[in-house]
């Protein structure tokens, strides 16, 4: 299955690197409100936006974490578009499996 971008971002927005940094801002918002939640100021706003920071951190570390894979993928693969791991005769998960 093909991963798809629903909006027409520019192609600095999915970069791993930008990933990366989108997930530490999500952390440091985190930590803050969580912060202020343990050290005794419970309020609403601390709970699900602490929290929900720290989700988003998960899910752009994620997101850049499977584009750091694709890059490294890339690189190691020799001649350009060809896998690695298909010159060597195993499967990829993409890859559609022909019986022989």
């Amino acid at each position: 299955m093909k991963w798809r971008t629903a909006l027409p971002l520019p192609e600095f927005a999915l970069h791993p690197l930008m990933l990366l940094l989108v997930a530490a801002v999500h952390v440091y918002l985190g930590v803050g409100h969580l912060s202020k939640l343990f050290g005794g100021d419970v309020q609403w706003t601390h709970i699900w936006k602490g929290f929900g920071a720290m989700a988003g951190a998960y899910v752009f570390a994620a997101l850049a974490s499977r584009g750091l894979a694709r890059v490294r993928q890339t690189e190691a693969g020799g001649e350009e578009g060809e896998r690695p791991s298909s010159r060597h005769g195993l499967v990829h998960s993409s890859a559609v499996i022909k019986e022989e």
